[in-house]
């Protein structure tokens, strides 16, 4: 598969995250974080697993992993699945969908000072400035623009949630990268996905247990989308994304979230306010500063390798 290929699947999976925003909060309505995550990822696994099947059905099914390897499969699913959507769903009980994308935007800065740290990959000044403009952009949406209130901490809790959900799923990604890129993205997420649906049932097991199941078609048809095309089909395209194209360009696209969902907020009754636009606009302006001095890095290392490939073959020459 191709990386243009690959490339419009992680686009298609932003459109899917960004109405996951909208619909969560219907689901929310009707039970806790834990037991939405829950039901959600019964029907991601039971999309995510087939599709594995299929793809391995003339060959034997890749499961004798190392020691090492079914722990890094273990932290993949406890970062990029159980505490991302715990953290998720808890803060959209308290915040707006348009926030929680917008402060969700910053994993592309975010994976890139986690990659820098852990993977010793080198961030330019240019970057470092960056990364402080979507961050003060980030401040902005979770002081509602009174920046006073950072010396005070008084951030709300939803918004909080959201941020703490950027950094687990960015940690996920460089997880992936580091230690699971020899192994296939479809059975990374599918066990991935697997280890965290037993941890969200073991978490929320009295509740789903003692409540009445909601019969409601707004709880099931968001609990659907979720689990098909948000859980078990966008995972599966992100994660290609990451092996493919790495964690740091397949994180870039999630700048396309927050539009998605303000162009999906409207049916949902989601209104955007002056200081999300203020905020939103700042985190934008920075990923496209990031974006575009990575661009520049590249480029700027092909003609590099251009000239040393020039100036060898001319060595070659004067030595024969």
């Amino acid at each position: 598969m191709n990386k243009k290929i690959i490339t419009l699947l992680v686009i298609i999976t932003m459109l899917f995250w960004a109405v996951n925003f909208h619909t969560a909060k219907i689901a929310l309505k009707y039970y806790s974080p834990m037991a939405v995550a829950a039901i959600r990822f019964c029907f991601g696994v039971l999309v995510l697993f087939p599709i594995m099947w299929v793809q391995y059905k003339s060959s034997k099914l890749p499961t004798k992993f190392s020691k090492k390897d079914w722990w890094n499969i273990f932290l993949a699913g406890f970062f990029g699945f159980f505490l991302t959507i715990y953290f998720f769903n808890k803060g959209l009980t308290t915040t707006s969908a348009i926030n929680s994308s917008l402060i969700i935007a910053t994993s592309t800065i975010i994976t890139a000072m986690l990659a820098f740290f852990l993977l010793g990959k080198k961030l330019v000044k240019i970057q470092w400035l960056a990364i402080f403009i979507s961050f003060f952009g980030v401040a902005i949406i979770l002081v509602k623009g009174d920046l006073a209130q950072l010396l005070d901490l008084k951030i709300a809790a939803g918004d909080s949630y959201i941020l703490m959900m950027a950094i687990v799923f960015s940690t996920s990604q460089i997880i992936i990268e580091k230690n699971l890129s020899h192994v296939d993205s479809i059975v990374t997420t599918s066990f991935a996905s697997l280890i965290a649906l037993v941890l969200f049932i073991l978490s929320s097991l009295p509740e789903l247990v003692s409540k009445e199941v909601p019969t409601d078609f707004a709880f099931w048809g968001s609990i659907l989308f979720m689990g098909i095309l948000g859980t078990g089909v966008a995972f599966a395209f992100f994660y290609k994304g990451i092996v493919v194209l790495g964690a740091t360009k397949s994180s870039l696209y999630m700048n396309l979230i927050p539009l998605f969902t303000v162009l999906t907020a409207f049916p949902f009754g989601e209104i955007i306010t002056p200081i999300q636009l203020v905020g939103g606009g700042v985190i934008i302006f920075g990923l496209l500063i990031f974006g575009w001095s990575r661009r520049r890095k590249i480029a700027s290392l092909s003609e590099v390798r251009s000239v040393v490939a020039v100036a060898e073959r001319g060595q070659s020459h004067a030595d024969d």
